[in-house]
């Protein structure tokens, strides 16, 4: 019997004749009666840290994204976290220095006309957009993902629940209860949930999301790593939240000295419609029919979510 100690020969060819798949799948769906075709899209946009300025410019590079995807019909967009200010890491400075950074940059929702200009952007283009920034709440600080409807309606946030460990984030924001993990939001073309980089890694969150009603997930991030060689990771996560929950999944990373890029979409089966390079700054463009994730071989999911609500496990006893 053949042993194997690495990847078979013909693992890429094959996982791209599945997507390949997957595309002619969603093609045929999308002509049926019930059909519910949708554009999603997402940007992997460079992260810059660089002042009030540097503010200005992402937003600048924000608003140009948009009005390239509305142009392409887009109607779903993910950016990465905290995109609007930029995402403060090592190669960009101490963590007093992201601290400082993600006060002094943050908006009020409401308020701010970075925050106005989006929703206006959302509004002409007939976008429903999900973006980082940090948000001040009162006197509290929030690693914030924001939602806008197609209208330019503001939607909500979600603030990432939990704060990855380190002080980068610690020191620079609030983190929330525990009990505000599920973030769903109902828009124009779709009900979405909202994943937000280090707090997308809990499946528990995004399971309750699904129970939620989210068709959706939108998972923005500014994961960490290798720029050059990318990360399997955020790829396979995303591969399991969508098939474990049968829904679809955007998620949208950053791409910068020490980020790993490779944004990508999935289908409900868990497989890649579309993938980016780990270090360039690029548009990713998915077609899906939120029809097919209302039934899975034939099992209308959407009335049978008892199945899962009944068996999910809240508290677990050790043996």
């Amino acid at each position: 019997m053949k042993v194997y100690r690495d990847i078979f020969e013909n693992y890429g060819k094959m996982l791209e004749a599945r997507s390949r798949d997957e595309h002619k799948k969603i093609a045929v769906s999308s002509k049926k009666d019930g059909a519910r075709p949708l554009v999603v899209g997402l940007y992997q946009m460079r992260n810059s840290c660089s002042g009030l300025e540097g503010k200005k410019k992402n937003l600048e590079h924000m608003l140009k994204a948009i009005r390239q995807m509305g142009s392409k019909k887009v109607q779903i967009m993910a950016f990465p976290e905290m995109c609007l200010p930029g995402y403060f890491t090592n190669v960009s400075g101490t963590p007093r220095d992201s601290k400082m950074a993600a006060h002094e940059l943050a908006d009020v929702i409401g308020e701010s006309p970075f925050l106005a200009q989006l929703c206006q952007a959302a509004r002409q283009n007939k976008m429903v957009i999900a973006f980082g920034f940090s948000e001040k709440y009162g006197k509290k600080f929030y690693n914030s993902i924001g939602v806008i409807d197609a209208d330019g309606k503001w939607l909500g946030r979600r603030w990432k629940n939990p704060l990855f460990p380190w002080d980068y984030e610690t020191k620079s924001f609030t983190q929330p209860a525990k009990s505000l993990r599920s973030a769903v939001f109902k828009t124009r073309y779709a009900t979405i949930g909202i994943s937000n980089c280090f707090d997308g890694e809990f499946p528990e969150s995004v399971r309750q999301m699904r129970l939620d009603g989210a068709e959706l997930l939108l998972w923005c991030n500014a994961s960490c790593g290798n720029s050059k060689l990318g990360w399997s990771g955020r790829i396979h996560l995303s591969g399991g939240h969508a098939q474990a929950n049968f829904f679809w999944v955007v998620c949208c990373n950053c791409v910068s000295e020490n980020t790993t890029g490779t944004s990508c979409i999935l289908s409900p089966n868990g497989e890649p419609l579309v993938v980016l390079p780990p270090n360039e700054e690029a548009l990713g463009i998915g077609r899906i029919d939120l029809a097919m994730s209302a039934k899975w071989d034939g099992v209308a999911m959407r009335a049978n979510w008892d199945l899962w609500r009944t068996r999910l496990c809240r508290n677990v006893r050790r043996q």
